[in-house]
C-alpha cells in the first residue's frame, strides 16, 4: 500500500500553479468525532461548516450563485461567518451566513456505531429568503480533492441519491440534485470552482482522473419567496469504501436527519450530568464545551489533546484531560484510562518526563477520590506504591534514570534523551526533564502531589506504616522545593502554573511566594495593567489563572476567565491553541490535502482542560476536607438566581443554589465541613443530600 507522504507539498505547488481557484482556508477548524474513534473518523472542520469526512478524504462545502456573484464560505472574512454549537454546548455545528438574498444555515454533527465502524456525518442546509423581494439562484455542493482535510479524487460517478468517490458509494443525497457535473484536471486543468465562478457547469456527468484533482458539484436551484426557506439533507459514510472497513456496512440510502440528531441530543445531555443554570451563558457553554471536545477526541479508553496532531496520549496534556472529564462526571471513560496506564510510569510525545509518575499517581488518585470505589482502589494500590517507590529512587539517584517509552513524536524519536528521566538527585530535589529542559519547581511540584496522594491512597487501603512514609517523604520534599523557590521561583513560567494548583505544596501564608506571584502578573501577564495574553501556550494562562484563584486573587483570575469567555481560536465554540506552525505533532496533516498553512495546533485539550477545571473551581472546589463553594463566582452574578446540580466532587455529588431575593446559598452535600466563600451576609443553608 502506498501512501503520499507530503500532500501539503503537492498543494504549495498547485497554490502557487492556481492562485484562481477557491482554496480551502486553513485558518482555523475544529474536529467532530463520535467518542472512542480512532484519529480516521474524526472530522475537521472549518469556518462556514467546510468539512472532510475523515482526514485524507475529500472537502465539502456550501456555495450560492445568486444574482451572477459567486458566495463561498472559503472567501468569507471570519468575522461574516457565525459558529456555533447547538444550544450553545451540543454537538450539532452550525454555521450562518449571508449570501445575496438568502441566509445560508448548515448544521454538521458525526453519529455512529463504532463497534462496526459505520460513522457517519449529517449534513443539512437550509436556505432562508431573508430579503423582500423572491431570491433565485443555485445552491452548489462542490466535491473536491482538498478542503478541511482532503485526499486524492480519481473518479467521480453519480446515480439518483450516491456519489461514488473513487468508487465507493460514501456521500448520499437526500434529494435528487437537477444536475451533477465533474472536472478532469488531467484533461482541463482546471478546479469546479473555475466553472462556478463565472456561473457556469462543465459538460462531464462522470470523470476519471489519474493527476488525484478531480472535482465536481452537485446543483440544486431554487426559487424562494420572502420569508421561504428551503432544506437539502447529506449524508458521509467515512471510509465506506475502504476494503476492510467497508465489508462490515451495509449500503443505505436513507438519511434520517431529525431521528438521529435526537439520537445523538440524548446521548449528550445523559453525558453531561451536570446541571448549571447561571447568569453567564458564555461560561455555562464554556464549561460544558470543553467537556464535549475533549470527550469527542477520545480514542477507545484514552484522551487525546488534538486529533491528528498528536495522536497519542500524552501523559501530562492527558493527566489534565482524564481529571477534568473525571470530574465533568464521565466516571466511567476516565476508570478505563486509569486502568490502561496503571502500570506503566512514563510515556508520551517527548518521551520519559520526569513529572510523568507523580501525574499518574495524580489521575489514579483523583479517580478514587471522585467515587470512592474501593474495590477500585484495591485494584489501583499496588502501582501507585511502585510509582511512589520510583520517585523515591529519583528522590536519592546518584546516576540518571531511564525509562524506556515507545511512542513519541517522530522528531523526538531520534533524540538522544528520549528515555532520560532525570539527573542526579541534587539538593533533596529531582533533577527531572520535562518539555526539552529541567524546570525544577514544575518537576517537584508533581513528585510532591504523587507522594501526597500515595499517602492519601495507602490511609484508604488500609496500609497505615506506608501512609506514613509516603506522607513523611512529601513533607521532606516540600521543604526542599520551598528551600529552593526562596532562589528560583518565578524564573520559569511553569512555576506559577503548579505551585497551589494542582501540586498544592505552596502556602498563602508564604509571602515570599506570593510576592513572586505578583511580580509574575506585573511584569508578564498584566505589565502597567494592562493584560497580556499568553500568545503560545494557552494552557498555561489558564493554569495561571487557577493559581492565583487559589491565592484569593479572583479579580485576577478572572482577566484571563475573561479572555477565555471571549475568545477563541475557532469563534463561538471555546477552542484555544498551542505553539506556532506544526512544532511537536505527528506530521499527519502534511498527509491531507487540507490545513496547510499551519499556524498552530488547535483544538488543544490542555487548555481545554484547564479551563474546564478552573471554571468548575469558580463554582466549588475542594480545600483540605472543606468544600468551599463560590470562590470564583464573581458579584455581578448576585444580582440573579443561579443553581448547580450534581456536580461530582471529593465528598459525592453536590447541588446547590443561590436565591438573590431571599438572599441565601442552599447547598445539598455530604461533606462534613462546607464554607461560602460569598458575601458574609449571604446565609448558607445546609441540607444532607441523599447517598
Amino acid at each position: 500500500m502506498k501512501y503520499k507522504m507530503l500532500e501539503h507539498a503537492s498543494m504549495a505547488e498547485m497554490k502557487e500553479k492556481h492562485p484562481d481557484w477557491i482554496w480551502n482556508r486553513s485558518d482555523t477548524h475544529v474536529i467532530l468525532g463520535v467518542p472512542g474513534t480512532l484519529d480516521a473518523f474524526k472530522t475537521p472542520v472549518e469556518p462556514g461548516n467546510s468539512f472532510s469526512p475523515g482526514p485524507g478524504t475529500y472537502g465539502i462545502s456550501s456555495w450560492i450563485y445568486e444574482d451572477g456573484v459567486l458566495y463561498a464560505p472559503e472567501n468569507m472574512p471570519l468575522t461574516d461567518l457565525e459558529w456555533k454549537f447547538e444550544a450553545g454546548h451540543l454537538p450539532v455545528l452550525t454555521s450562518c451566513f449571508k449570501c445575496g438574498k438568502v441566509r445560508v444555515t448548515s448544521r454538521l454533527f458525526t453519529e455512529g456505531d463504532t463497534q462496526i465502524s459505520d460513522i457517519r456525518d449529517y449534513y443539512r442546509i437550509e436556505l432562508t429568503n431573508s430579503s423582500e423581494e423572491t431570491a433565485q439562484g443555485s445552491l452548489f455542493i462542490p466535491i473536491r480533492s482538498f478542503g478541511a482535510a482532503g485526499g486524492a479524487i480519481h473518479s467521480l460517478k453519480s446515480s439518483t441519491h450516491c456519489v461514488k468517490i473513487n468508487g465507493a458509494p460514501v456521500f448520499v443525497m437526500g434529494k435528487e440534485p437537477e444536475q451533477f457535473r465533474t472536472v478532469s484536471y488531467a484533461k482541463t486543468g482546471k478546479d469546479i470552482s473555475c466553472y462556478l465562478k463565472k456561473g457556469q457547469l462543465p459538460g462531464q456527468w462522470e470523470t476519471e482522473d489519474a493527476s488525484g484533482w478531480a472535482s465536481g458539484v452537485l446543483v440544486y436551484s431554487y426559487c424562494l419567496k420572502p420569508g421561504e426557506s428551503g432544506i437539502y439533507d447529506f449524508m458521509c459514510r467515512l471510509h465506506a469504501g475502504h476494503w476492510m472497513v467497508g465489508k462490515n456496512l451495509s449500503y443505505t440510502e436513507e438519511i434520517h436527519w431529525e431521528e438521529t440528531k435526537e439520537r445523538l441530543l440524548t446521548f449528550w445531555k445523559k453525558k453531561l450530568k451536570i446541571g448549571l443554570q447561571l447568569p453567564d451563558k458564555r461560561f455555562t457553554d464554556a464549561f460544558y464545551c470543553q467537556l464535549v471536545h475533549l470527550y469527542m477526541f477520545t480514542v477507545h479508553d484514552d484522551p487525546r489533546i488534538s486529533p491528528v496532531s498528536y495522536p497519542l496520549w500524552w501523559l501530562r496534556d492527558g493527566a489534565y484531560v482524564v481529571n477534568a472529564l473525571n470530574k465533568g462526571g464521565m466516571h466511567e471513560f476516565s476508570e478505563a484510562s486509569c486502568r490502561g496506564i496503571a502500570q506503566k510510569y512514563a510515556f508520551g510525545g517527548f518521551g520519559s518526563e520526569g513529572d510523568a509518575p507523580g501525574e499518574i499517581i495524580w489521575i489514579l488518585s483523583e479517580h478514587y477520590l471522585l467515587t470512592r470505589d474501593q474495590e477500585y482502589l484495591e485494584d489501583m494500590y499496588p502501582h501507585i506504591r511502585k510509582k511512589a517507590e520510583f520517585l523515591l529512587r529519583m528522590l536519592e539517584t546518584d546516576k540518571p534514570v531511564k525509562i524506556h517509552t515507545e511512542f513519541t513524536t517522530p522528531q523526538m524519536m531520534l533524540e538522544p534523551n528520549l528515555d532520560m528521566m532525570c539527573l542526579p538527585a541534587a539538593e533533596g530535589l529531582i533533577q527531572g526533564r520535562m518539555d526539552n529542559h529541567y524546570p525544577i519547581i514544575w518537576v517537584n511540584s508533581f513528585a510532591y502531589l504523587g507522594l501526597s496522594r500515595a499517602a492519601l491512597c495507602a490511609e484508604a487501603a488500609g496500609y497505615g506504616e506506608e501512609a506514613k512514609k509516603w506522607k513523611a517523604a512529601a513533607e521532606k520534599l516540600k521543604a526542599a522545593i520551598k528551600r529552593k523557590s526562596s532562589q528560583i521561583f518565578g524564573q520559569n513560567d511553569r512555576d506559577v502554573n503548579c505551585a497551589f494548583w494542582p501540586a498544592g505544596w505552596a502556602s498563602v501564608a508564604d509571602k515570599e511566594i506570593l510576592d513572586k506571584f505578583d511580580e509574575f502578573w506585573e511584569n508578564v501577564r498584566c505589565p502597567g495593567g494592562v493584560h497580556h495574553p499568553e500568545p503560545l501556550w494557552t494552557y498555561f494562562e489558564a493554569g495561571q489563572a487557577h493559581n492565583q484563584l487559589l491565592t484569593g486573587r479572583k479579580d485576577r483570575a478572572w482577566v484571563s476567565i475573561e479572555m477565555f469567555l471571549s475568545t477563541h481560536t475557532a469563534p463561538g465554540l471555546y477552542t484555544y491553541h498551542e505553539g506556532e506552525n506544526d512544532e511537536n505533532s505527528a506530521q499527519l496533516w502534511q498527509r491531507t490535502r487540507g490545513w496547510d498553512d499551519i499556524n498552530y495546533v488547535t483544538p488543544h485539550g490542555w487548555t481545554a482542560a484547564e479551563v474546564f477545571l478552573l471554571l468548575r473551581d469558580c463554582l466549588i472546589r475542594e480545600d483540605d476536607g472543606t468544600l468551599l463553594i463560590g470562590s470564583g463566582i464573581p458579584e455581578s452574578w448576585l444580582k440573579e438566581d443561579f443553581e448547580v446540580q450534581n456536580i461530582p466532587t471529593y465528598y459525592g455529588p453536590v447541588s446547590f443554589r443561590y436565591s438573590a431575593r431571599q438572599n441565601c446559598l442552599e447547598v445539598e452535600t455530604q461533606a462534613d465541613k462546607v464554607v461560602s466563600c460569598l458575601p458574609e451576609d449571604i446565609q448558607l443553608i445546609r441540607t444532607q443530600k441523599p447517598s
